[in-house]
């Protein structure tokens, strides 16, 4: 009982006196330089493995590979005060597993992740017929993979896709750049594979413009098939995808207006141009004012 007395006491001269109960220091501390600290980020070995070149703690490796000394620690059994050597092997725990669930295959797992199919085989060293047993663990690759993005099953929304023809929906959409389509929204490679939107040649640059009024959802550089990308969403149905420009003009967040500008595409490039409703691809074509 005391003890919350006085604790309650505390708490009231904390909250009634603006003056501190340790006197701080009055001098001026605007004038301190304070630098940049910057840790340099690896990319993760395909066998799992590094050796040390120099003189690095386990702390040193957890920060270059976005990992926990603890799972380091663990995964090579090392020893207090954990000291490394220069040629010492150490293994790497992998950062990105998947548990394998019944009748789960890859094409399914490389829509929940956003990765492409071929990383995954290649990663995890499968072999055809590429089966997975439950419980099984696979790595997922680090790299991203957003032609997938969106897409809970494809195979099945592509059936659904709307046939492509001449006729405009009257939509309020407009061209993002001034181009010539080099590739049409559909099936190719024999239907083995498909576009999810069109791709646009231009001869000079150019900015990209907004094809509709609404909020700037995402912009990601270097991402693979992709390159760099601005995802704007207009309503609860709609979401536009400009890929593979070369500069951008806009933050995520930021509210744009259509015809506002929202990045450059240099000459001899092409813009891919994805328009998504209810989270499914459809044809730019049509939907283009």
């Amino acid at each position: 009982m005391i003890r919350y007395i006085l604790f309650s006491f505390l708490i009231l001269i904390l909250g009634c006196d603006a003056k501190p109960l340790i006197p701080l220091s009055n001098k001026d501390t605007t004038s301190i330089i304070v630098n940049n600290f910057h840790v340099k980020k690896l990319p993760f070995p395909k066998d799992g493995y590094i050796i040390i070149d120099a003189e690095k703690t386990i702390y040193d490796i957890a920060n270059n590979y976005n990992l926990l000394p603890q799972d380091i620690i663990e995964a090579n059994n090392l020893k207090y005060p954990y000291t490394l050597s220069p040629n010492d092997r150490v293994l790497l725990p992998y950062p990105k597993m998947h548990l394998v669930k019944k009748s789960q295959n890859i094409y399914q797992i490389s829509l929940i992740h956003a990765v492409s199919q071929s990383d995954i085989v290649e990663l995890n060293n499968l072999r055809k017929p590429y089966k997975l047993k439950q419980g099984y663990k696979i790595k997922i690759p680090l790299e991203k993979d957003y032609s997938v993005i969106g897409l809970i099953n494809k195979s099945k929304i592509i059936k659904k896709l709307e046939v492509i023809n001449n006729t405009k929906i009257g939509s309020k959409f407009i061209i993002p750049v001034n181009g010539k389509i080099v590739k049409n929204f559909g099936p190719f490679d024999n239907g083995k594979q498909h576009n999810d939107g069109i791709n646009l040649k231009v001869t000079k640059d150019q900015f990209i413009k907004a094809s509709m009024s609404g909020k700037v959802a995402f912009v990601g550089s270097n991402l693979k098939s992709f390159g760099k990308m601005i995802l704007i969403k207009h309503d609860r149905k709609y979401v536009t995808a400009y890929a593979r420009i070369n500069e951008f003009t806009v933050a995520e967040g930021d509210t744009v207006k259509q015809g506002q500008v929202i990045g450059k595409i240099l000459k001899n490039n092409y813009l891919h141009f994805q328009i998504r409703k209810s989270r499914n691809p459809v044809n730019p074509a049509i939907y283009i004012n």
